[in-house]
């Protein structure tokens, strides 16, 4: 019997443990908690894979996820970024062609407003979450995710352990125990962006990606609630607008390089034409760990690397890399090699999630203040040798089509040609 220990239970310990033990049915699996650790706790929001994970992945009832969540259906973003806003859809665009039509509908709207196409519309109308709908994505609170996901695991037998790590044995690289008394073969770090287990170095983001700051508050918005997630162009970094039930939950995304907390709190203020009484400012940093699996210590979550809120790509990450996790585990690491292919394929999906949303800021117009004057110049940052780059300057050459970048449909680069294209056409990147 393989013995898993997991340390942190926020949402990347949780959902670890229930993936890892849905595909590990004899395996015993811990998690470290401790109520004087708070989670970061904010509103919650995902992509369109979300639906298929929490199905397939962790067997859970759609149903009753909704019934205990009361999550708010997500069909994609409203992007008021470049020239014009724009929609994001998770749904096909550019591969769905109506008979009557020559072109694929996303075809039709290069920048500018995608609010003609058919599924903008669908994004904007379609509200009442669908449990069947495997495509969906959802906006809930990060509190009510958390008392799910631990109800359920203790529901399937998942240990749960109230202790603080104060001492960490070790033999090379790998963990024997934790306080002397937690042993097992694997443990998972989840202990948020200070990593408790590994010792691995950060390679930074900041220099790209230059976000360190949300200021973040809630406001009563009655039970009117938008079916997207509404990411708004500020003078320093971008609002976030998230609908929950009753209420709508915002962040101020910026960088302390180039405003303070209070202009920060001043600027979203003056920009809602609100007073907002009660706040608070949440610090991150950008970026990943050189590797990810060393010894028998495995990294997950905000320990492991963190990009940027936009595009919420933090609980995709999450799902798809305990998916990866508790296969080696599964079918074992025969041949020796599989933690360094791991580490070398998390890089890569990383610094293409780095490069999808770096692209956000450096084709972004619509402001001329000093911060996005500087995003415009870091152009040139944007990587040659990754797949971004290779989608782009073909797109800027054939204006139209991507079907034949074949290295496009890889597991690396989780937003396919579908995400990269929709943005291009959004933003009118013509250089």
């Amino acid at each position: 019997m393989v013995r898993i220990t997991i340390v942190g239970e926020g949402s990347a310990g949780l959902l670890a443990a229930l993936i890892i033990q849905n595909k590990n049915k004899t395996a015993k699996v811990t998690v470290i908690g401790s109520d004087t650790i708070p989670v970061i706790g904010v509103g919650e929001s995902t992509v369109g894979s979300f639906g298929n994970l929490m199905r397939t992945h962790i067997g859970i009832d759609m149903n009753e996820f909704i019934r205990e969540v009361n999550p708010t259906l997500k069909h994609g973003l409203w992007l008021d970024f470049g020239k014009s806003d724009f929609h994001y859809t998770f749904q096909t665009a550019f591969d769905f062609q109506k008979f009557n039509k020559t072109l694929p509908e996303g075809l039709y709207f290069k920048g500018g407003n995608y609010g003609n196409n058919e599924y903008s519309k669908d994004m904007i109308n379609r509200n009442r979450p669908n449990p069947n709908k495997l495509s969906d994505a959802f906006n809930f609170d990060n509190g009510l995710f958390l008392k799910y996901l631990k109800k359920l695991a203790i529901r399937r037998g998942i240990d749960f352990k109230e202790d603080i790590i104060k001492t960490i044995q070790r033999e090379g690289d790998k963990v024997v125990s934790l306080n002397g008394i937690h042993k097992a073969d694997y443990f998972i770090d989840c202990s948020g962006f200070n990593p408790l287990l590994s010792k691995e170095k950060w390679k930074s983001y900041e220099d790209t990606l230059v976000n360190d700051r949300a200021l973040i508050f809630t406001r009563e918005t009655g039970d009117k609630t938008r079916p997207y997630t509404k990411a708004t162009t500020m003078n320093n970094g971008w609002l976030w607008e998230i609908d929950h039930s009753n209420r709508t939950g915002f962040g101020y995304v910026y960088s302390s390089k180039y405003t303070t907390d209070d202009n920060a709190l001043e600027d979203v203020q003056k920009h809602l034409g609100i007073v907002i009484p009660k706040h608070r400012v949440i610090k991150f940093k950008t970026g990943r760990l050189e590797r990810h699996w060393v010894g028998n210590v495995i990294t997950l979550g905000n320990t492991d690397g963190f990009v940027e809120p936009l595009e919420a790509t933090s609980l995709m990450v999450i799902g798809h890399l305990s998916i990866y996790i508790a296969d080696i585990i599964r079918y074992g690491n025969h041949m020796g090699d599989l933690p360094e292919q791991y580490n070398d394929f998390v890089n890569t999906y990383y610094d293409n999630i780095h490069d999808f949303i770096f692209a956000h800021f450096i084709y972004n117009k619509k402001l001329d203040t000093q911060y996005w004057k500087d995003y415009r110049k870091r152009e040139k940052l944007f990587t040659k040798d990754r797949v971004g780059n290779t989608i782009l300057q073909h797109y800027l050459k054939n204006g139209v089509h991507l079907k034949f970048i074949s290295h496009a449909y890889n597991e690396t680069n989780p937003f396919g040609l579908e995400g990269w294209f929709a943005i291009f056409r959004g933003l009118d990147v013509n250089v």
